[in-house]
């Protein structure tokens, strides 16, 4: 705020007097405005509805943890990713409005499918609203972090999850360990129209980290590399399909050995995808896919590795995205043989006008 000072001086034949007052200028901040657009969203009615992406491998899949089935030690300083030689941590976000369709729903999944023994990694929402991510087996059980809920039909919600790279046994896992190898946030829209973190469904800009001890069940093992996995959006494969909209996924790997995103990171990628890439990662150090200590000097647009390294996709709003070009990871919007996602059963009217308040 800017006060001035006015001196007023009152004069005629007989003499004069001086006065003074002040006038004080509230600076109002500007409306926050977002390099991401915020205009478009894949639509999605189950019936096996599901964009994929095209490359597999580990070399271009940060969740694939280079396929590594093995213990690996969290970090001995509480906050920092693990610096074991092992530890592949990465993070990822999601924007989504949820149809509340009565079933049971993966917004996203990486892994092996619904047959028994095929492992995955996801992000669901419950029957009854209910958010949660989990990691494990199928047949055998899986670990679960319940987020939030139940959410509404009519409200836009982001959920960012970032891990450490700690992975544990069956003997060594625990509900407290799960905590630690976390960070799991869920943004929404307050009164005032920004966004910010949801705690037991009230708006805070406090911490907020959903994922601690009483929020997490876990007994299963988490060591095990992840095969013939594919990732996907809108379902767990051609099962568990999503119903309601998705704006926006970005998967990034996360360097070994440093310190976690903060809250405020965690919303940017959240919430403005293209600002964070342009501010977080462009010419930045980075870690591969494949890599512990590989860390090239910076991290660049339209290049491998960078590429493989980091995905950011908005339905519809990235260059080169459309039904005939399917959805371009915007790292490097030219790639259509690693990072592209084919949209599956799916038709053009699926990519939908969107305004999301807040956002947009």
């Amino acid at each position: 705020d800017t006060t001035y000072t006015v001196t007023v001086t009152r004069g005629n034949s007989y003499g004069s007097r001086t006065g003074t007052f002040t006038i004080t200028a509230t600076d109002v901040p500007p409306p926050t405005t977002n390099n991401t657009p915020w205009t478009k969203a894949l639509d999605f009615s189950g019936s096996s509805e599901r964009a994929q992406m095209v490359g597999t491998s580990t070399t271009v899949s940060p969740l694939k943890m280079a396929g590594l089935g093995a213990k690996v030690a969290a970090s001995a300083t509480p906050g920092n990713t693990s610096s074991a030689a092992n530890s592949r941590p990465w993070a990822t976000a999601v924007v989504f409005k949820a149809d509340r369709n009565n079933s049971n729903q993966h917004i996203w999944n990486f892994g092996e499918g619904n047959y028994t023994g095929a492992d995955n990694i996801f992000l669901r929402l419950s029957s009854s609203g209910y958010l949660y991510f989990g990691w494990g087996r199928e047949g055998s059980g899986y670990n679960e972090c319940s987020i939030g809920g139940a959410i509404s039909s009519s409200k836009w919600y982001g959920v960012y999850i970032a891990h450490t790279g700690a992975r544990f046994d069956g003997a060594q896992i625990t509900a407290a360990k799960m905590a630690e190898a976390f960070d799991i946030y869920i943004f929404g829209q307050d009164d005032q129209g920004n966004w910010n973190v949801i705690v037991n469904n009230a708006l805070t800009d406090g911490q907020g980290n959903r994922s601690i001890t009483s929020n997490w069940s876990a007994s299963q093992r988490m060591d095990r590399s992840f095969g013939n996995a594919t990732f996907t959006v809108g379902g767990r494969g051609a099962n568990r399909s999503f119903h309601g909209k998705i704006a926006s996924m970005v998967v990034t790997t996360l360097r070994c050995g440093v310190a976690m995103p903060t809250i405020t990171e965690a919303r940017e990628m959240t919430t403005d995808p293209l600002d964070w890439m342009d501010n977080t990662k462009v010419g930045a150090p980075y870690r591969v896919p494949t890599g512990y200590s590989d860390y090239p000097s910076n991290w660049t647009k339209n290049q491998s590795p960078s590429r493989w390294a980091t995905q950011v996709w908005l339905m519809g709003d990235g260059v080169n995205d459309s039904y005939s070009n399917m959805m371009r990871n915007q790292a490097s919007p030219g790639d259509q043989n690693d990072t592209k996602l084919n949209l599956i059963s799916m038709v053009s009217n699926d990519i939908q006008n969107v305004s999301i308040p807040g956002l947009t």
